[in-house]
């Protein structure tokens, strides 16, 4: 059964009473209406390419919703930004489809979360379509870098007593030539661990607590053991090793556990905030998987009895040295003494002293229906911006049940699909409530700001809501807001309630359930915004199997009056957008009279001769866009005095001035 549920939060408008006046003047006196539709949104083509390995979910803005922290090492969330639209793209990282934003949107910038795609892109409107690709901006990086300060053997990792055994590697970008080409310990399915990794990790946040733990890898059985390398999301040239114990004797250090290479440079040429910088000085490519050999000898310095199986009851550990690689990436050129290690009490800040906090994030996890068992370990190296997604792998072992004691996380059957919840801006619509009289075309009387939120995934949208969010006026006549409801919504079964802004009694205020009136398709919010002013009106629908985009809820406010003493009994007046349709319950005999041109036999309503709309929307405008409009001293005040470029966007239907309101 389809439930929706929608929720009503208190309203605040404006309006106020209007007197004839001379406002505007018709642009072509011949003609009996204006056939310009004020639409400031339209269907645009958004196409899209990561260049990933694994679906991507991403969100658009109009504004950079991202900055870079002090140091420069990774991105941080600006708060406050709403995006425009949100979605998710196909296995390969791409995404193409017909998407309606603001048509002053010729450039967008392209944000994810996710860590393994590039955080931010900027999409360029080219043959009128939105395109952004990772490849176009990381091209041109031919791997021609110099190096600075020589190769691994000049740096710090050689005096820490790290060994080279497992094989040569090249020594300007570190480059290994002992990769195992095996199939029984490479986990083959490292793409499908990005959709594990993005459910724990989010570069715009710190990592959850409860996923952080110094944990080494305890071997019940005798194993064979090999990682593989899924990716790293970081500034840094690192250096990774592991080291292995005896489970009964915790080492009191790194110095004990001699650790062994396995990655001079982690650096995969991804990295989020710069991958056309970081390219030039990969180290290694995302998928490489590498065996562990255990050396009995490794503390008297001997290779001697070196074997593929690691003998039960011994543990295996993980460090990382961060920017240990000698050929950097340029501007994160700094040597550091810092050390992550999996086990507790063996990681070491910037001054060699032991860094007690977990520096690694350790788990397993399952997906039977994707035929996966993995361990995935993933290290913080630095103490920025501490989302521990800097390097990431997975190691398998043979026998598969061999390395126990940490901890799981299982997908059940069908839970495979990321979900993502996203609250997205749509605009703010404004009116003129004395239709059919012009006003005096401030466009303040009632206006609303439309938010819209959807819980997602790749099967399309589980859940979604519309917020109508209103604000303070100084109105004289009292104004009712509703809408009319579209899609699969229009057929499920409805809840609203009413958050009501804060006050002296309600200091922390909440949703309550609200029962407005229903009519079929359209939902009387309320008929007196006043009533409730500043309140924000919430409508919910929730849908037992996933429904398209294309079955999303449409909704279409518009406001009413039904005290009017010239109403037909039973009737309201009702102020829609140019063009739109109204209601059942409109009085038809206003349209076509004293400033209104409408011809409902022509199915034409709500248009004007000159340069004024009765009502417009102004999709992505926020309440500071329009915080001129809602400025009481700018009561009677039309808008083409409060935004000069007004004017020429009317003039030219729309074709030039589209930014006007921002």
């Amino acid at each position: 059964m389809k439930k929706l549920i929608f929720l009503l939060a208190p309203v605040l408008m404006t309006a106020c009473v209007k007197s004839a006046s001379d406002y505007d003047t018709p642009e072509n006196p011949e003609k009996p209406w204006n056939e310009f539709d004020f639409t400031t949104s339209a269907v645009t083509s958004l196409s899209l390419d990561y260049a990933a390995d694994a679906a991507v979910y991403f969100e658009i803005y109009d504004t950079a919703p991202v900055r870079e922290n002090e140091s420069g090492t990774a991105y941080e969330k600006v708060e406050g930004i709403e995006p425009l639209y949100a979605g998710i793209t196909d296995e390969q990282g791409r995404f193409s489809a017909q998407i309606e934003l603001p048509t002053y949107l010729d450039k967008a910038y392209v944000y994810t979360p996710n860590v393994h795609a590039q955080t931010l892109l900027t999409a360029e409107k080219k043959a009128g379509v939105l395109t952004a690709s990772a490849a176009e901006e990381a091209e041109a990086t031919t791997l021609s870098a110099t190096r600075a300060g020589g190769g691994y053997e000049s740096d710090a990792v050689t005096k820490d007593g790290w060994k080279t055994w497992l094989g040569t590697y090249d020594n300007t970008y570190g480059r290994i030539d002992y990769a195992y080409k095996g199939d029984e310990l490479r986990e083959k399915n490292w793409k499908q661990l990005f959709n594990a990794a993005n459910k724990v990790f989010d570069t715009s946040k710190a990592c959850p607590k409860e996923y952080r733990s110094s944990s080494d890898l305890y071997l019940e059985k005798d194993a064979e053991v090999a990682i593989t390398f899924l990716m790293s999301n970081t500034c840094w040239n690192c250096s990774m090793g592991y080291y292995y114990y005896d489970a009964s004797k915790h080492p009191a250090s790194l110095a004990d556990v001699h650790p062994v290479m396995i990655f001079p440079n982690t650096q995969d040429g991804k990295w989020s905030n710069d991958p056309k910088k970081a390219n030039k000085y990969k180290g290694v490519n995302r998928g490489t998987a590498v065996q562990l050999i255990f050396y009995p000898n490794i503390a008297e310095g001997s290779m001697e009895g070196a074997t593929t199986i690691f003998p039960k009851g011994y543990r295996i550990g993980f460090v990382l040295a961060t920017n240990a690689w000698g050929n950097r990436l340029p501007g994160f050129t700094g040597t550091k003494k810092y050390r992550a290690a999996t086990s507790d009490g063996l990681s070491v800040n910037d001054k060699g002293v032991a860094y007690k906090q977990p520096r690694t994030a350790v788990y397993r996890y399952t997906n039977n229906a994707l035929n996966l068992n993995s361990v995935i370990c993933s290290f913080e190296d630095y103490t920025t911006d501490q989302n521990f997604s800097d390097v990431i792998f997975t190691m398998k072992s043979n026998p598969v049940d061999a390395v126990v004691d940490i901890p799981s996380v299982e997908e059940k059957p069908g839970a495979e699909e990321s979900k993502k919840e996203v609250r997205l801006l749509k605009g703010i619509y404004a009116f003129e409530d004395l239709w059919p009289s012009q006003g005096d075309y401030d466009m303040n009387d009632v206006m609303v700001k439309l938010d819209y939120e959807k819980t997602f995934g790749d099967k399309g949208i589980y859940e979604e809501s519309y917020l109508f969010k209103t604000f303070n006026n100084i109105a004289g006549l009292e104004n009712g807001l509703a809408f009319t409801l579209g899609g699969d919504a229009a057929s499920a079964e409805l809840e609203f309630s009413i958050l009501r802004p804060a006050s002296e009694k309600n200091s922390a205020p909440e949703y309550e359930v609200y029962t407005p009136e229903r009519d079929g398709n359209v939902i009387l919010l309320t008929d007196n915004v006043k009533g409730d002013m500043g309140a924000t009106y919430k409508v919910t629908a929730k849908y037992a199997s996933p429904i398209s985009d294309a079955r999303a809820a449409v909704v279409k406010p518009f406001i009413y009056r039904t005290t009017d003493k010239d109403l037909a009994p039973g009737k309201r007046k009702e102020v829609h957008l140019p063009f739109e349709a109204p209601t059942g319950k409109v009085d038809m005999s206003f349209f076509g009279t004293s400033d209104d041109k409408s011809d409902p036999n022509a199915e034409r309503y709500y248009v004007r001769a000159n340069s004024y709309p009765f009502a417009f929307y102004l999709a992505g405008a926020t309440e500071i866009d329009l915080a001129k409009l809602l400025d009481p001293k700018n009561e009677k005040t039309p808008v083409d005095q409060l935004y000069p470029a007004y004017s020429g966007w009317v003039s030219s239907n729309g074709g030039s001035n589209t930014n006007w309101y921002k």
